[in-house]
């Protein structure tokens, strides 16, 4: 996967990704509803397996062919970076539903998703424990903080999924699910997005790395920043359709849940590498890991007050994250 194009090419190829990923990824919520109707998964449920792991192949396919190269200090900060961006592509969901009177975090205030947010904020905490370990700390070609991700993202489905079975008082979205798909084709369709994604989403990674150094923009920022908006195209795309549909637990669900899953690929890349992967996270990566928990906790405290009212279309909790989010931006002139 390690392309050369030139400057010219790059962005013809750039533009091209981004309008086949934003087109069939609007396409993933009609799929994922009808999977989680037909399959009995649940709204939730199926925003934390399927969304979380389609909507983040780019990242996949960045961590691994970085990890075969052995170097993974762009896909870190793809990575860790992405989490921050996409927390922070919840206030454009917000102002996206402002024509309902409630905010984006009351809409989506079920208890699943609440337990969602604690389980991030649990893995993310991980993340800088696992900074702190000397690069020689490893053995069977892993370390401990990584099984640690990983064993937490388990739980988190497990208990998400035993959570939403049991939590009558979830609010639920009045909507009928009406498809001309079938649960086979719904299945076809999921692996041609995933793909579709998959292979666009590395060219977008190409191309977009060919532009910023174009424009000599730092590799670690460029990761953490351009890097990662482009490769959360997915999620924006998908994310809005969601909204349109008014299907607003997923969204949620992708976010939380996508965010949950992407530090579970420091496992593959420490034992593909064969080098301890989280010391090597720049002061920038875990700047931005704590700015990404500051801005879960603020939706979940959303999610838990429920505010009835929105203001110049978003909810309080969104103009703090909003607030937060430029100023943490500012901050990183100063590290």
């Amino acid at each position: 996967m390690d392309f050369s194009f030139s400057f010219s090419t790059s962005i013809l190829i750039f533009c091209v990704s981004t309008g086949f990923i934003w087109y069939f990824c609007t396409k993933l919520s009609d799929i994922v509803d009808f999977i989680d109707d037909k399959f009995n998964l649940g709204s939730a449920f199926g925003g934390t397996i399927i969304l979380a792991i389609v909507t983040n192949l780019p990242e996949i396919a960045i961590i691994m062919s970085g990890s075969l190269k052995g170097d993974v200090s762009l896909a870190v900060g793809n990575i860790l970076g992405g989490i921050t961006v996409q927390s922070v592509i919840l206030v454009l969901f917000d102002f996206a539903s402002r024509k309902e009177r409630k905010p984006l975090s009351t809409l989506t205030g079920s208890e699943t998703s609440i337990l969602q947010g604690l389980f991030l904020v649990a893995v993310l905490t991980v993340v800088i424990i696992g900074k702190q370990f000397h690069s020689s700390f490893i053995f069977a070609r892993t370390t401990p903080p990584e099984l640690m991700i990983v064993f937490v993202w388990i739980a988190s489905i497990f208990a998400m999924k035993r959570f939403q079975k049991n939590n009558v008082s979830a609010p639920k979205q009045d909507k009928k699910v009406t498809s001309k798909l079938t649960k086979t084709s719904s299945i076809i369709w999921l692996v041609v997005v995933s793909l579709i994604v998959l292979i666009f989403g590395v060219l977008l990674e190409t191309t977009s790395s060919t532009i910023a150094k174009y424009y000599e923009i730092d590799g670690v920022i460029f990761g953490a920043t351009i890097l990662a908006l482009v490769t959360s195209l997915p999620e924006i795309s998908g994310g809005l359709a969601f909204v349109r549909n008014k299907s607003y637990e997923p969204i949620i669900s992708d976010i939380f849940g996508g965010n949950t899953f992407l530090p579970v690929l420091f496992l593959p890349a420490t034992l593909i590498t064969g080098k301890s992967i989280l010391p090597s996270a720049e002061n920038t990566d875990i700047y931005l890991t704590c700015t990404a928990i500051l801005i879960t906790l603020i939706y979940i405290i959303g999610m838990i007050i429920k505010e009835k009212k929105r203001y110049f279309g978003l909810g309080m909790d969104s103009w703090a994250v909003l607030v937060i989010y430029l100023i943490s931006v500012v901050g990183m002139f100063f590290l």
